[in-house]
């Protein structure tokens, strides 16, 4: 049978016929290019049809059959059901889904699905009152959704976006099913999640706004990369219900969120997307999260509204727990605020020589959520430290206890942070390694507030190395639009070396080989010495191989944290500072060197320097304030700048490399190099020999 033309199906074509209604049935092929309106029941034995295909039956004390195959477009309309009933048997529109009619119900197995591949417009019902029946979004180009109707299952699978247009309303009853491709909405053209419904999101799902919800909804994450959260999570605090996060890569939290039923957790939660933002997960239910498995944490601040006496409440990992024997112990706390940063070297005095890789800031609240006061709560500490990582899935990086404690295990306490260094806090047990992977232990007494770590009770003296200078051959910017920040050219270029190279004055550091830095940050400049002398002359030195950023500030190579001093003899020594091809400067008073001082050497200034702002060279003035660095063009490494050095330079021209004699620490040797080692021509270090 060829239908050429709008052909109109109201009594039996020919092969079979029925009393109580019309039927289409075909044994053959029905070539299509134009309109076929069934208003009966279609039995057709082939896999799609071309043209346009009408449902129409409008009784509503019978129902249609759709054959379920492959249309380019398909409309339903009418009062009938619109039964859809073969088992795993897709419906599948290439162009055009459309159901304009608000009483027209489908009648969808649990197993098939409504597949479109282009233009939605669906008004209709999709097993209304059931929590299953699913339409499925599967274009591979930009679909447009549209209408007020209902389905349970809504699904995206296309790898660009379906975009709801015509003011949206289309209502989902048990999941939004977010696999691939966005979900472009808006405000105004907006899907409506039913009460208690679920969105589901992988890592390569998502949806452009905020999605209408009916007081309650629920949220999964499923997948394997590291997502950004985003509208699924609803803002308002009393809406999220459930929160399961099974993606093991992890999902970033766009602000606050508070979950009032239950959390799941197979892979990690991080609050703080950056340092200036920075939000809290809100947890009110009575019971524990459930961690699924033992590497998952909320990493950041978890807040936990709710305390029963007697039991631990556990707070950011399955291992960190607070325990308060009586109702008389809590004092006025009402709720545990806490923040625990993994891998972290903890704050505000960051001496990692003595604690483990982990920061915890505690905040126990009153009903009011006002920080209850110290000493009016006492509670046991239940804290954790991650020992070990799992093959396959993790590195070395996830394991928190650095080198210098690894023979010292059993003698970590929980510290605190007291205003000048970190203290016990408490009376704690000896560790214990509660399973393959974490470290564990109790302090009880508990009784204050604020920052806390994990570390040796005592620690041999240390120092952090505070300080701030620049390299003449780094700054970029002149005249009216000077900047006190250098440039980062031959971290841009991949130049400098992992390891110290085997020249002046990284040779004065005996240690300095040894270096091997995990990373070269963006930040880097280049490498700098340090030296410690107890004389002005010279007398005992200790020497220290450290990373200079493009703010003139100095980090730890191997952890990129601030520098920290903790190998030389308590005392008072000059601090020199050299670089391969600048001349060296030095303090013009001893430095304490113990965990006390917190002195800031500033040497951008100019003051507090041996020979004075004369040992350093003017680079310019920034708000005001005129701006020093240390003399570039020395790279005879002899503390004068004189013409073997010019000579040096002139004879290296036109190379590429990470050398002596790129003077202004850009890769590449040219005549720049030379003048600047010219333009100083006759500067000497002040740093006595």
């Amino acid at each position: 049978m060829r239908l050429l033309a709008v052909i109109v199906l109201c009594s039996a074509i020919g092969i079979q016929a029925q009393t109580s209604r019309s039927l289409l049935q075909s044994d053959g092929t029905i070539h299509n290019t134009g309109t076929i309106i069934v208003r009966g029941n279609a039995f057709i034995k082939q896999d799609s049809i071309g043209g346009r295909v009408e449902y129409v039956r409008d009784n509503p004390l019978d129902s249609q059959r759709v054959e379920q195959m492959t249309y380019v477009d398909v409309h339903f309309q009418g009062r009938s059901v619109k039964r859809l009933l073969e088992p795993s048997q897709n419906t599948i529109a290439w162009s055009l889904f459309s159901s304009l009619d608000s009483s027209t119900i489908f009648d969808l197995t649990p197993q098939a699905r409504i597949v479109a591949r282009g233009t939605v417009t669906h008004s209709g019902l999709v097993n209304p009152g059931r929590r299953v029946g699913t339409i499925l979004l599967n274009g591979t180009a930009d679909q447009t959704i549209s209408g007020v109707g209902f389905v349970p299952v809504l699904e995206l699978n296309n790898p660009t976006q379906a975009v709801m247009t015509r003011g949206g309303g289309m209502r989902v009853g048990e999941r939004l099913d977010l696999q691939r491709g966005i979900m472009q909405t808006s405000v105004n053209d907006n899907l409506r999640m039913q009460r208690n419904s679920w969105i589901w999101r992988s890592d390569v799902g998502s949806i452009a706004a905020i999605p209408d919800a009916d007081t309650a909804l629920n949220v999964r994450y499923y997948g394997t990369a590291r997502t950004n959260g985003g509208p699924e999570l609803p803002q308002d605090p009393v809406v999220l219900q459930q929160l399961r996060q099974e993606n093991p890569g992890g999902v970033v939290l766009p602000w606050n969120v508070a979950v009032n039923d239950s959390l799941i957790l197979g892979g990690s939660i991080f609050t703080e997307p950056s340092d200036a933002s920075r939000f809290v997960l809100t947890y009110t239910p009575g019971f524990d999260p459930r961690y699924t498995s033992l590497r998952p944490e909320i990493d950041g601040t978890f807040f936990r509204t709710t305390i029963t006496p007697g039991e631990f409440v556990f707070m950011n990992n399955g291992q960190t727990a607070f325990r308060f024997a009586s109702v008389a112990d809590m004092g006025g706390v009402r709720a545990i605020r806490l923040r625990s940063k993994p891998t972290t070297i903890p704050e505000p005095v960051p001496v990692g020589a003595d604690k483990v890789r982990r920061y915890m800031q505690l905040s126990m609240r009153d009903s009011s959520d006002r920080q209850a006061a110290d000493g009016t709560f006492n509670a046991e500490f239940g804290y954790a430290w991650r020992s070990d990582y799992v093959e396959g899935s993790e590195d070395v990086t996830s394991i928190e206890t650095i080198s210098a404690l690894v023979n010292k295990v059993d003698s970590l306490v929980l510290l605190r942070f007291d205003g000048a260094e970190y203290v016990p806090e408490g009376v704690s047990q000896m560790p214990v390694r509660s399973n393959p992977i974490w470290r564990f232990s109790v302090s009880s007494g508990v009784t204050r507030n604020g920052d806390f770590a994990i570390g040796l009770s005592s620690s041999i003296p240390s120092y952090i190395l505070n300080a701030r200078l620049l390299l003449e051959g780094a700054v970029r910017s002149k005249g009216d639009r000077f900047a006190a920040v250098m440039a980062t050219d031959l971290r841009r270029r991949d130049l400098i070396p992992l390891t110290p190279p085997r020249e002046y004055p990284f040779t004065l550091d005996p240690l300095s080989s040894a270096i091997v830095a995990s990373a070269i940050p963006d930040s880097v400049v280049d490498w700098i010495v340090v030296e410690l002398r107890s004389n002005v002359g010279g007398g005992t030195s200790f020497y220290r191989t450290v990373l200079l950023t493009q703010s003139g500030y100095l980090v730890d190579p191997l952890n990129l944290s601030p520098v920290v001093i903790t190998d030389v003899t308590p005392g008072d020594y000059f601090l020199v500072f050299r670089h391969r091809n600048h001349l060296a400067v030095m303090t013009d008073q001893r430095e304490r060197i113990e965990r006390t001082n917190r002195k800031f050497l500033d040497f951008t200034t100019g003051t507090g320097v041996f020979g004075g702002a004369n040992a350093l060279k003017l680079l310019g003035i920034e708000n005001g304030r005129r701006v020093f660095g240390l003399v570039a063009g020395d790279v005879t490494a002899d503390g004068d700048v004189l013409r073997p050095d010019q000579a040096l330079i002139w004879n290296q021209r036109d190379l590429e490399s990470y050398s002596l004699y790129d003077t202004d620490l850009d890769g590449i040797i040219s005549t720049d190099d030379w003048n600047m080692s010219w333009n100083n021509r006759g500067r000497s270090s002040a740093v006595p020999r």
